[in-house]
């Protein structure tokens, strides 16, 4: 038989417009829509009810809370969450993220919510974290419960089964365990420091791969104590956690051969496309860049093949920029086995507004400098 959704959920305090917007996006695409003032552990939605979307207002009071109780819950760990706001930037897309929240939506119309919730409506669910009999393990490990939940879905989406530890002793013996792909531990979690945790992790035998994640007040700190130990990257602590994955998948990578043109470097702004010759823009959040190309992350990606027109800010740049391009692939939100990108859609640049193009790539140019001050094949730092 096939799955059944039933309705869009949308929790905490709306504008009367905003509540009709909702309802009309929920009713363009066949579901109902529904409304809870608040989630907590008294309320939320009855363990019946099949849920399309989430959608709460990045404005509102209890929006992080409301994003903590939603990924708490394991049977939800598919649903995707939206975010809604009168105005998309950088520091609000960047918020929502590191919540564990998958878009952001502008609701001066229904249609920006209609468009990411269309291509949901016939999706099978998905079953909830750690996936089991996957050849990739993933160790997360902190004593926060609520980054653990939401790095743990970041890497579970990427097609990692993920194990969850709370202390260095326990890390100690599930590093030694077989088919540990890869360690995500945040930088506290031993009194000696990182180092000491990956040296123990290394001397039992493991192979794997560490993203140690930091405060930015330590972060050069914490570089300096890991440097020299191999396959160990650093992210910010405040950055969206799919940024672990780009990292992961670079120490991976390392031991082969790069043969990109430029390096793809993580870079985090606000993006305003639209198909070309369309009249209204979407708003996305870029992921990575090369000088060639970017992927933008949405959940309303344009179909591959298709020309794009960008506007975004250029790295190491006072100004905007205006950029045209093809939609090289896309890729839809859901569970999609050894997935290296959030979804969103990877652009090919072909050309740019007065000069825009060239702007662009001195601008990758100055901010890919700045980055790899190792050799071609090392990760660079996270950029938020």
């Amino acid at each position: 038989m096939a799955h059944q959704i039933r309705s869009v959920l949308a929790v905490g305090a709306f504008r009367e417009e905003t509540t009709r917007r909702i309802q009309d996006a929920a009713a363009s695409v066949g579901v109902g829509a529904s409304f809870l003032s608040r989630w907590d552990g008294a309320t939320g939605p009855s363990s019946d009810e099949d849920l399309l979307a989430i959608v709460l207002p990045m404005d509102g009071p209890r929006a992080e809370q409301t994003c903590a109780n939603v990924r708490a819950q394991a049977r939800l760990a598919s649903v995707p969450l939206f975010g809604v706001t009168g105005q998309p930037e950088d520091l609000t897309f960047t918020e929502l993220f590191t919540w564990g929240g998958d878009d952001l939506v502008g609701l001066g119309s229904a249609q920006p919510l209609a468009r990411r919730l269309r291509p949901l409506v016939g999706r099978a669910p998905s079953g909830a974290h750690p996936r089991a009999g996957t050849a990739r393990g993933a160790i997360v490990a902190s004593t926060d419960a609520r980054w653990r939940s939401v790095m743990g879905r970041a890497l579970y989406s990427g097609g990692y089964s993920v194990r969850f530890v709370t202390d260095e002793v326990s890390l100690a013996a599930e590093c030694a365990a077989q088919g540990v792909t890869v360690v995500v531990a945040a930088d506290d979690l031993a009194r000696e420091g990182p180092a000491a945790l990956v040296s123990r992790a290394r001397a039992s035998g493991s192979e794997a791969a560490w993203i140690v994640v930091s405060p930015p007040k330590r972060m050069a700190l914490t570089r300096a104590a890991v440097e020299a130990l191999g396959r160990v990257a650093v992210v910010d602590g405040f950055a969206p956690p799919e940024n672990v994955l780009f990292l992961v998948n670079e120490l991976l990578a390392s031991r082969g051969v790069d043969k990109r043109a430029s390096a793809r470097l993580l870079y985090g702004t606000t993006v305003a496309f639209r198909t070309a010759g369309r009249e209204a823009d979407e708003i996305g959040f870029s992921y990575n860049i090369s000088e060639a190309g970017l992927y933008v992350r949405t959940l309303a990606p344009p179909d591959p093949g298709q020309q794009v027109w960008l506007e975004m800010w250029a790295p190491r740049s006072e100004r905007r920029v205006r950029l045209a391009g093809s939609v090289a692939w896309a890729r839809p939100f859901g569970d999609t086995s050894r997935a290296t990108v959030p979804a969103g859609f990877g652009v090919k640049l072909t050309d740019g507004l007065a000069g825009d193009l060239e702007r662009w790539r001195a601008g990758y140019a100055a901010f890919a400098a700045t980055l790899l001050g190792a050799p071609a094949g090392a990760a660079p730092p996270a950029q938020a």
